[in-house]
């Protein structure tokens, strides 16, 4: 447990709780480090975090830096700024939110009435947006270059809706021609929501999901292969079971 004296306190703006004073539950892969303001039991601490981030592949930890987890009841939407609260609140809530900070990062992840591995996923898919804006130029280009293959195949399917969303309007190549910044916003959704399925992969063996708003399974392979280049599991990790490997 840490940080006693914002536990008593209803609500506290996130600004403010990251500022506070932290007794590590848990020294994490890559030197990152995890805090509870609740009790976790040894299950759901190594299924919402350990486990997630001993997946995350080095040269991703590498590029994000010092990482701070802190694991909170909920995280409430103000107008007035995001709030860490101790009692289920009203109104809308974040699934994470984080703090990037000079010299590291505070990541905070609400885990009330949240399953623990759905816990674990949105820690990888923060460290997903973490990660985009750190990308190299060449990255970059490398996967946008694979998703202007896609649309001009006429791929229409994608990882997950937000993806798909910012995806459909492009499917047409006038569309394409005419909106570059439209392109830029899907390639980043996409990158993140590719990136984050990449490490869930890493993290346990997944279901491919099928149907016309999925993706086929040739590009979703190439895009998993590209982000094996880039970013290489740890030893002993694999990106497809042994089978494909081989194949």
């Amino acid at each position: 447990m840490s940080n006693p004296q914002a536990s008593a306190r209803e609500a506290v703006p996130v600004s403010e709780y990251v500022r506070g004073t932290f007794v590590p539950l848990s020294h994490l892969p890559h030197d990152w480090e995890m805090h509870s303001a609740v009790s976790l039991t040894p299950a759901e601490e190594r299924t919402m975090v350990r486990e997630p981030a001993q997946a995350v592949p080095a040269v991703i930890a590498q590029r994000l830096g010092t990482l701070r987890v802190l694991v909170v009841p909920f995280v409430a939407c103000s107008e007035a700024g995001d709030l860490v609260t101790f009692t289920k609140p009203e109104g809308e809530t974040h699934s994470a939110v984080w703090v990037d900070a000079a010299e590291q990062i505070f990541l905070v992840l609400p885990c009330r009435e949240l399953d623990a591995h759905d816990t674990g996923f949105e820690f990888l898919a923060s460290v997903a947006e973490l990660l985009r804006p750190r990308l190299l130029p060449e990255e970059l280009e490398r996967f946008t270059q694979l998703l202007d293959e896609e649309l001009r195949a006429g791929v229409a399917g994608e990882i997950d809706e937000d993806a798909l969303a910012a995806k459909q309007p492009l499917l047409s190549s006038r569309v394409r021609r005419q909106g570059h910044g439209r392109l830029e916003r899907y390639r980043d959704i996409s990158f993140v929501s590719t990136l984050a399925e990449y490490m869930h992969g890493l993290w346990h063996d997944v279901q491919v999901r099928v149907g016309p708003e999925h993706l086929p399974l040739s590009p979703l392979r190439r895009r998993m292969k590209l982000l094996a280049e880039m970013f290489p599991p740890n030893p002993g990790y694999s990106v497809f079971a042994k089978e494909l490997e081989e194949e």
